[in-house]
């Protein structure tokens, strides 16, 4: 299995175990999509957005979907459901910010909203 990252080594993907988890799993079973889910990682490691209109200049085709920030792997095959705490900058610092994997799923398993997050289903 490919070791995604460790703690500390991606500054915009909070490294918490549903978010490991859930990109390690798709790449298990979904090995067609895994080129495109790290090159996602490595582009995402580098981003530091402000709002949904600086991540579309890097992604032509993320959606804001009811709260969620999806993401298309594989032209449409598959979903990557996130939320997106944005990077904020003011006069007194800045806060980085963080993307959290809520789920990955095929184009069929995201039409259903109950698959995309454990608020509004079993996972």
């Amino acid at each position: 299995m490919w070791n995604i990252f460790t703690d500390g080594e991606v500054p915009w993907l909070q490294c918490t175990s549903p978010t490991i988890k859930h990109l390690r799993e798709a790449i298990g079973k979904y090995p067609d999509a895994a080129s495109e889910i790290k090159a996602w990682v490595a582009v995402v490691k580098g981003a530091r957005w402000h709002n949904l209109v600086e991540v579309r200049e890097t992604f032509k085709d993320a959606d804001n979907v009811k709260g969620y920030v999806v993401f298309n792997i594989r032209k449409n095959r598959y979903r990557l459901v996130t939320v997106i705490h944005y990077a904020k900058t003011s006069t007194e610092g800045w806060a980085q910010g963080h993307v959290y994997i809520r789920s990955f799923l095929t184009h069929k398993d995201y039409d259903n909203p109950a698959n995309w997050d454990r608020r509004f289903g079993t996972k």
